[in-house]
């Protein structure tokens, strides 16, 4: 874990990105790094209004939302349909939960899906983990966006990770309910 990670980045952070000998420790930059090496999949949107809208969707994404990452943990291996929040957190975890909600219902109003903004983007790659969640502590997402999170969940790059979750013999005991520090 920890002396692996040492080796691997030293900022001991993940995901981690090696490209021969570029090094790349943070998920936009990654995602923005990627983007620009494969243009031709369009990994952000055509017009510049929209490519603005997703950078910021997904900024916000990178840099906000900590009651919802303390309090769901990642977790694809297993479902707590009966969780519940702790007192401390449950009114930053729903207002966190609301924003998201409102970010992706204005997005899929105007693009009309299936994805943020009509074709897969770095914006949407950034709300899977999201999508994740809800499904791992049985939130059901208001508006469009329980559409959208169940279009997420059907992608076949989504199913593989799924199924790679399932090979991975490490439990984070942090990620399993109920919590040890809780």
């Amino acid at each position: 874990g920890e002396q692996l990670l040492e080796e691997l980045c030293p900022a001991k952070q993940v995901p981690v990105l090696y490209d021969g000998p570029l090094v790349l420790w943070d998920s936009l930059a990654i995602c923005e790094y990627i983007a620009d090496k494969f243009a031709s999949k369009r990994l952000w949107p055509e017009t510049a209004e929209n490519r603005a809208l997703a950078r910021a969707m997904s900024a916000e994404m990178h840099s906000s939302f900590h009651a919802l990452r303390a309090a769901l943990p990642m977790n694809c291996r297993n479902q707590f349909p009966d969780f519940k929040h702790a007192p401390q957190t449950k009114a930053t975890v729903l207002t966190d939960i609301a924003r998201i909600e409102q970010l992706l219902n204005q997005a899929l109003e105007q693009s009309k899906g299936p994805w943020l903004f009509g074709h897969y983007t770095v914006a949407d790659a950034m709300y899977a983990p999201v999508a994740s969640r809800f499904k791992t502590y049985g939130i059901e997402a208001q508006g469009r966006a329980g559409a959208y999170f169940n279009h997420v969940l059907e992608d076949a790059s989504i199913k593989r990770w799924y199924a790679d979750a399932e090979h991975e013999a490490e439990v984070i005991e942090q990620s399993e309910y109920p919590f040890p520090n809780n």
